[in-house]
């Protein structure tokens, strides 16, 4: 009689005591029910790859020392007393502007630092041609700096084409600095196209370096963010990353349908803010110098309201998600939101369908044409409690929409980065404008029904129509899809 276990015990009862160990971590966590659901579930019912993921992008790093020092805290002390004076500015508002866009406001700069700049000018691309001939034009533009900021940067005709630029500005003296995602850049770029840009002069840095991607300690978090800056007065933000596809659709589609925007005014030093955090996070130097933000005119431009609102893993609050439940949920006649992709939060289920029982008009519009089939197939398990709610649906279908907007009562709109999926929400770095304008929101209202002749509303009877192991398919995805 043997009193040794045998290897194969021994791996089983170390690997029982692997998953006591992270059912415990994930309990005390203390994550959303949906999450903790979906990351028990794989743990239990996926053995040994479950516990595996769990460790590359479940565990709670943001409470530990590896997210330490990432950008939430480094924006705040960037801003210093400007947030202060924030704070006074918006009591002397208080009886002067709708108290709407007051509470979002206020609620904006108390769970994101978002300062509130007036001095601005903006205009809207809804199409890579006119997004990337605009760029194209302010970088051969620069005379000082171009910072630029990017989930996905590709060397096809489109990144090479901006990749000489930038090698040409940097050779005559422009400070060019590329931050890039380890995740969304892995593998997009040769080692040849980065040698080039940095003998060139170009400085790169990874925000999230590949090779800690690799280990897989910060897997599941990704810079999502999309910036330019170029002198200090000109910045871009929005959905379109930089390759050939968000111009002609790519291999996969006819076409690719988002939203980008470019900015003038003081606007543009909260994003010159966000890239200087996101740089000094990413290993570069601290640049504190004035001349990143040169002065705006007092009568530059019109006066238009407007915010810049980042959120992040590391955040106290889930800014983004919040600003999207406020919108909804103050709404009085209607909210307009496009989104690629429908992952809710329980509680941004609820307020939608909250909203439509309440009388207001809710318009939901999702792409119809997936890049990912995964979270389309999780996206229909949401739909039949908004639309019995009165909620209406639309799905895009003449090419992939990629347009993230919010549009609440022709008062705010918002649009940028953050999808309306709980990634987004608690997990990837964000960041969008919120304008408080009813000239800009009737605009992308305007928008919002253009496209609509591009889609197809989904009834009740549609779901139907699905098979059960569709359904069970579709079922058993949103299970894990919190973790997605």
């Amino acid at each position: 009689m043997s009193y040794f276990l045998s290897p194969a015990k021994i791996l089983y009862y170390a690997y029982l005591l692997v998953v006591l160990t992270i059912t415990v971590r994930i309990l005390l966590d203390n994550k959303s029910p949906e999450s903790s659901t979906g990351w028990l579930l794989a743990v239990i019912f996926l053995p040994y790859v479950g516990a595996v993921l769990y460790l590359l992008g479940g565990e709670n790093w943001k409470k530990r020392k590896i997210l330490k020092h990432l950008p939430e805290r480094r924006f705040k002390r960037e801003l210093g007393t400007i947030l202060e004076h924030q704070k006074d500015f918006m009591q002397h508002l208080a009886s002067e502007v709708d108290s709407d866009i007051l509470k979002t406001a206020t609620l904006s700069l108390q769970c994101g630092n978002a300062v509130l700049s007036i001095n601005n000018s903006s205009e809207f691309f809804f199409s890579g041609y006119e997004k990337f001939t605009s760029l194209l034009k302010d970088l051969e533009g620069a005379e000082e700096s171009i910072h630029m900021e990017y989930f996905v940067y590709k060397e096809d005709e489109t990144g090479a084409k901006i990749g000489e630029i930038l090698k040409r500005k940097a050779s005559e003296g422009v400070e060019v600095r590329l931050i890039f995602d380890g995740v969304g850049c892995f593998n997009r770029m040769s080692w040849k196209f980065k040698r080039d840009l940095r003998r060139a002069g170009v400085q790169i840095k990874y925000f999230l370096d590949p090779m800690n991607v690799l280990s897989g300690r910060l897997l599941n978090y990704c810079n999502h963010r999309k910036i330019v800056v170029i002198d200090g007065r000109t910045g871009y933000t929005g959905g379109m990353n930089i390759g050939d596809e968000y111009i002609t659709g790519g291999k996969r589609f006819a076409s690719w349908r988002d939203s980008h925007v470019r900015v003038e005014g003081e606007i543009v030093h909260l994003l010159q803010t966000v890239f200087l955090s996101d740089w000094e996070n990413s290993g570069g130097k601290k640049l504190a110098n004035a001349r990143y933000f040169p002065e705006v005119k007092a009568n530059f431009g019109e006066t238009l309201p407007m915010q810049v609102l980042v959120s992040g893993p590391d955040s106290d609050w889930y800014s983004l998600e919040k600003l999207y439940l406020n919108l909804i949920s103050n709404a009085d006649k209607e909210v307009f939101i496009q989104s690629p992709y429908f992952i809710p939060s329980s509680s941004i289920q609820n307020a939608l369908e909250t909203a439509s029982l309440s009388g207001v008009s809710v318009h939901l519009m999702l792409t119809g044409v997936p890049d990912k089939l995964i979270p389309f197939w999780v996206a229909h398990t949401y739909w039949e409690p908004l639309i019995s709610a009165g909620v209406n649906i639309y799905l895009y279908e003449s090419g992939f929409l990629h347009a993230k907007m919010v549009i609440a009562d022709e008062k705010i709109a918002t649009i940028g980065t953050c999808n309306m999926d709980i990634r987004s929400f608690h997990l990837d770095y964000e960041l969008n404008l919120i304008y408080y304008d009813s000239q800009v929101a009737r605009q992308l209202k305007s928008r919002f029904y253009e496209d609509l002749e591009h889609c197809r509303k989904i009834e009740k009877n549609d779901l139907q129509e699905n098979g059960f192991f569709t359904r069970l398919r579709n079922s058993v995805f949103r299970i894990i899809a919190p973790i997605l």
